[in-house]
Parts: structure tokens; C-alpha cells; sequence
């Protein structure tokens, strides 16, 4: 019976249409791509760090390539941190991030095209590592971020690049600490 039906499947298969792959739209190799957007720092340490990043990357090959980041935050104390503050005149004593400055290397993890209704939407998934300096309203803080994301092509030359991060930072607080967060970022960008 399992003959019969590998034989059936395989029948079918020598009369069906050749498959066809469609090459690749996104180029990456020899070119810069230039970003920004939003950004969005999440510690759990009684602030809110919504912000603006800007990168660029250059791609050697289409493998990868070095990439610098410049981020931007508008830092402020959350609810529960302005209602202690105010109840008890007592700050957190964590940091408030005010900018992030990281150089790294960005890496394409794989490439896939995903159809959508008429037309097809081209994109890269890429891993980054960086390691920088956060800036806050006490000090200079040694900081390392990893993160996953994809680069979509949106047209030849326009890009959007959504990328999910960590980010550690050394604070010292009351005692010494490893601040982490979540780093999204969700930019529009041009490859030039």
C-alpha cells in the first residue's frame, strides 16, 4: 500500500510544473543603508524612555556588515515613580537613559519573500551585536545590546527595519548593577 502511494506521489510530481524562484530584489552588497525612526527603551526602573534612533549600516557582502546607532531618549518617571516621588519626595535610584551610542556588526540570518495579496514583500532577517555607551542623567555607562529583526524592502530604494533588543548597561545605584532592557526600534530608511 506505501508503495502504491509513493508511486502515485511520485508520478504526480515528474508531470508538474518546474518550479520557479524568483531572484533576489533586496541587495544589501556595497551599499550603505540609512535609518531612523522610533524607539523605545523598557528597564522596569520607574521610567518611560521613548525616543528616536538613527543607523547606518555598510554591507561588504550580503552577509553582513559593521553598523553604527545613534539613539535618543525623552525619559521620564512612570506613574507609580511620580506617585512615590510625590508621596515621599524619594527618587529611583536608577538612571535616567537620555542617548545611546553603539557600533556593531549586523549579520542576514536569512532572506524570504512573503506574498501578499498581488504583490510580494521582499525582506531579510538579520541579527546585530553592539556594544556602546548609554548616556544618563548621572554618568557614562559601559552598554552591550543583541538583537533580531528583519530590513523589508518597501521599493528599490526604501527600507523598513523593525529590530527587538536587549541592552545591558553597568549603573552604579546603591550598589553596583547590571541594568536590562528591551530595545525596540522601528525605522524607515534609504540604501544608498
Amino acid at each position: 500500500m506505501m508503495a502504491a502511494l509513493f508511486l502515485l506521489l511520485a508520478a504526480g510530481a515528474a508531470t508538474a510544473e518546474p518550479v520557479r524562484v524568483e531572484r533576489r530584489v533586496l541587495i544589501k552588497e556595497k551599499r550603505w543603508f540609512v535609518s531612523g525612526g522610533f524607539a523605545w527603551l523598557e528597564r522596569g526602573d520607574y521610567y518611560l524612555n521613548p525616543g528616536f534612533a538613527l543607523s547606518a549600516s555598510y554591507y561588504p557582502t550580503e552577509e553582513g556588515g559593521p553598523e553604527i546607532r545613534v539613539a535618543g531618549f525623552v525619559s521620564r518617571l512612570s506613574a507609580a515613580g511620580d506617585e512615590v516621588f510625590k508621596l515621599t519626595g524619594l527618587m529611583p535610584d536608577s538612571h535616567r537613559p537620555i542617548s545611546l551610542v553603539t557600533a556593531g556588526w549586523r549579520q542576514s540570518l536569512s532572506y524570504g519573500k512573503l506574498a501578499i495579496g498581488s504583490s510580494v514583500l521582499h525582506f531579510d532577517l538579520q541579527g546585530a551585536l553592539h556594544g556602546g555607551a548609554l548616556v544618563t542623567d548621572r554618568s557614562v555607562a559601559p552598554a552591550l545590546s543583541a538583537s533580531g529583526g528583519a530590513l523589508m524592502r518597501i521599493t528599490a530604494r526604501i527600507h523598513a527595519q523593525l529590530d527587538l533588543g536587549l541592552l545591558a548597561s553597568y549603573e552604579r545605584r546603591s550598589r553596583a548593577s547590571i541594568a536590562v532592557g528591551f530595545l525596540p526600534l522601528l525605522s524607515i530608511g534609504v540604501a544608498l
